[in-house]
């Protein structure tokens, strides 16, 4: 391998095996407190998008599609 090219690091290298039980415990920590804030920015964004109202347009073309389905 050239000097100038550096060996990226191999996942191997550090296996589950090196963490000990505290690295456990911090990196499960972490990973729950990100998913929480995943999901709470979710919810936050799902409740804005749930709270606006239908477009007047959208409304209408329902409303158009139900009729032209009904039987005459």
């Amino acid at each position: 391998m050239d000097s100038k090219q550096q060996r990226k690091p191999d996942a191997l290298e550090h296996p589950p095996g090196d963490l000990n039980e505290n690295d456990l415990k911090e990196s499960s920590r972490k990973y729950k407190a990100q998913q929480k804030a995943i999901t709470r920015g979710l919810r936050k964004f799902f409740d804005t998008v749930a709270a606006e109202p239908v477009p007047d347009e959208f409304v209408a073309l329902l409303k158009k599609m139900d009729e032209s389905g009904k039987p005459r």
